[in-house]
């Protein structure tokens, strides 16, 4: 990211000049969680048709808000972050229960603030991709693995109050690889056949960081 001072007022416009002095940088920790659009696992997590606090997934990451630069002129706010599942027990029936973990990447890159002119408040809609896998564990007939990658959509309204940024996030995921589980590696004990599994729906978070 070149810094503004590099690039000279005959760079960029006017209008652009004040979005970007208007748009702060914001490391940020992040804790969300992610409802399933369709039930997976006998119900063992939250879906659109079956919600219940508490239940996997959850997550808790590290992120930044940020503009990417396009050419010299041209730049767009953008995203990037990693999180992580927090382990969870699972029970997919009265005899087999386990536990899940795994983590996702996202990334976003041209996205929109629709509150350009002010430093305080952004809205920001970004169009990006989510990759990652989810893992089972615990019991050996369930060591196996889902990895996903999806595209997905997001609007995330943030908050700058001096140097705390605050954000929130939604995030629809539409997974388009393929939906079968595989062993993990080095497991040779014979599995239980978990299903079909999509990782698309929806992620909300909430993001505290610090804006500069």
């Amino acid at each position: 990211m070149l810094p503004f001072e590099v690039l000279g007022q005959s760079s960029i416009s006017r209008y652009d000049s004040i979005y970007y002095e208007n748009f702060p940088t914001s490391v940020e920790v992040t804790f969300g969680q992610k409802i399933f659009q369709n039930e997976v696992l006998n119900g063992s997590f939250k879906d659109f048709k079956d919600y219940a606090t508490g239940q996997p997934l959850n997550y808790v990451g590290v992120g930044m808000t940020l503009i990417y630069w396009v050419n010299r002129k041209r730049y767009h706010p953008g995203t990037i972050g990693f999180s992580h599942a927090v382990p969870q027990e699972i029970a997919l029936s009265d005899t087999l229960t386990g536990r899940v973990s795994g983590f996702n990447f996202r990334f976003a890159i041209f996205g929109y603030d629709f509150f350009r002119r002010k430093r305080w408040v952004d809205l920001i809609f970004f169009p990006g991709f989510k990759t990652g896998r989810i893992r089972l564990f615990g019991d050996s007939r369930l060591e196996q693995v889902n990895a996903y990658f999806a595209t997905c959509v997001t609007i995330a309204p943030r908050f700058n109050l001096g140097k705390i940024s605050i954000q929130f996030r939604a995030e629809y995921e539409l997974d388009i690889t393929r939906s079968r589980w595989r062993k993990v590696w080095f497991s040779t004990s014979p599995k239980v056949d978990l299903g079909p599994m999509k990782s698309t729906g929806l992620s909300t978070s909430m993001s505290i960081g610090w804006a500069f």
